[in-house]
């Protein structure tokens, strides 16, 4: 017998003002002991507003509310599998869901029904097309005129599956424009991302490279509206796009104060980005960047986000992440960035800073990985497997760390959910090649792995990897020296 076991109000904490309620009903039938959650994102930043709401799949009832705006993405979670759901201002949207059969049994009814029937067909098609992971590896090593082939036709057929679909004529304008700023702003934020990424991976070059003037002569930045911020492709776009034209607009040189680059990033945000893309990239720098530059610099782009009421959100969660730094003086802070004893500092899952001093007298060893590290990703079964194998004697006494060197703590932390990485200490350095962790190590290519022996001293700086079988015993023949 089905039962309803939901009638979810979303509410949309937005950058615009509260309106009318959006319903998700969700009717399940042979569901067992499972759990559906829900989470979404209004400040596109992963922060602490980010909400997740654990609906018992036993048939019980519960009702839940929140406040909406005009559209927002709803992320579902049942039984390992992921969906997303498009919500506008005052839509009613019905899930049926058979546990025995899912999930091919889920049926989604409603005034926006076939948005999202063609939503999941997209995503589950073009996954690949929109995931960091797979995209950036295969950047690794391909010339930029292939790179941007093999993006146009990624991008003509995305586009050829949105303009034939069926029933396109039934989507709403909100929902038109969703897709295709998805679309758009792939295409665009892979493009300019291979600079970047090239430039910030070989740190040997002093200069960002220059991409073809044919290739970004299509560009058209007054299409970079406010509205667009739902899609994830355009906020991702965004990051690149100011790093890249900033870059150019200084010679493409490359940042070694990165107090310097957040000020000029700034400046060249404000001056050619539109409001609310300005305040939410103002949010992202300061989220990702605050503890990496002087609480004067940090001090400065917060005023600017918080100098409008539609900045509020972001600088409210602001507050909550660098709330310490801004209140710091610059002279406190410089001995830190400093780095004058050779140390560095990481934060943890939890955003707590971790100094790698604190982990004296244990055995380290040490992976360093990202997300869109492919060799990286395929040796994380054997560190599993390597950290459960260890005598239960020494589990107290050797530490595993994997510490990324992505460019966001946002990418990180998906890459940790995508990956399941809960076993060992993770950890995230700022800055990419240029974090504390890069330049104390002198990391120049990953992944890497060295050995720290319970002394504090490196006595392996390019390690074994996981997967070969002599890791364990190495790690374990420095716990018995004395």
């Amino acid at each position: 017998m089905k039962k309803i076991i939901g009638v979810l109000a979303l509410l949309f904490c937005s950058l615009q003002i509260f309106a009318q309620q959006s319903l998700i009903v969700v009717e399940m039938s042979n569901s067992g002991r499972d759990t559906l959650k829900m989470y979404y994102d209004p400040s596109f930043l992963n922060a602490k507003v980010k909400s997740e709401f654990y609906l018992p799949a036993s048939g019980l009832s519960n009702a839940f509310q929140f406040g909406i705006a005009e559209e927002g993405i709803v992320v579902l979670s049942f039984r390992g599998k992921k969906w997303t759901l498009y919500m506008e201002r005052g839509a009613e949207v019905k899930l049926k869901i058979d546990g025995k059969d899912w999930p091919k049994s889920l049926k989604i009814e409603g005034n926006l029904s076939a948005e999202n029937n063609f939503l999941q067909q997209f995503n589950e098609k073009f996954a690949d097309n929109f995931n960091d992971d797979k995209v950036l590896a295969q950047m690794k090593d391909v010339a930029i005129d292939s790179w941007e082939m093999t993006l146009f036709d990624a991008k003509k057929a995305q586009s050829d599956f949105y303009k034939k679909y069926p029933d396109i004529e039934k989507f709403s304008p909100r929902f038109k424009a969703y897709i295709e700023n998805q679309i758009r702003w792939n295409y665009w934020n892979y493009l300019l991302a291979f600079p970047i990424v090239k430039g910030n991976t070989n740190v040997s070059l002093n200069k960002v490279m220059a991409l073809p003037s044919t290739l970004v002569a299509d560009l058209n930045p007054k299409k970079l509206q406010d509205d667009a911020l739902i899609s994830s492709s355009y906020r991702s776009f965004l990051n690149y796009y100011v790093a890249y034209f900033n870059s150019k607009a200084h010679d493409y040189e490359k940042y070694r104060d990165q107090s310097k680059s957040m000020t000029d990033k700034h400046n060249f945000a404000r001056d050619n980005l539109p409001l609310l893309s300005y305040q939410y990239y103002l949010a992202f720098l300061l989220y990702n960047n605050c503890d990496r530059v002087l609480p004067s610099v940090a001090r400065n782009v917060f005023a600017a986000l918080s100098a409008s009421s539609s900045g509020e959100l972001w600088a409210n969660i602001i507050k909550n992440k660098c709330g310490n730094v801004l209140k710091s003086q610059d002279s406190e802070v410089a001995k830190i960035l400093e780095a004058k004893d050779g140390s560095f500092r990481a934060v943890n899952i939890k955003g707590d800073t971790i100094a790698l001093s604190s982990l004296k007298g244990k055995v380290l060893y040490i992976d360093f990985w990202a997300t869109w590290c492919k060799p990286c990703i395929e040796e994380f079964p054997f560190s599993k497997k390597m950290i459960q194998s260890i005598p239960s004697k020494f589990k107290n006494d050797i530490a595993f760390l994997f510490i990324s060197l992505d460019e966001s703590e946002v990418i990180w932390k998906k890459g940790l959910e995508r990956h399941n990485l809960s076993d060992g200490l993770n950890l995230f350095s700022q800055g990419g090649w240029y974090s504390e962790a890069a330049k104390r190590f002198k990391i120049q290519a990953i992944p890497r792995y060295l050995i720290i022996n319970k002394k504090g001293e490196i006595v392996m700086e390019n390690a074994k990897r996981p997967s070969d079988p002599r890791t364990l015993g190495e790690l374990i023949q420095l716990l018995e020296e004395k």
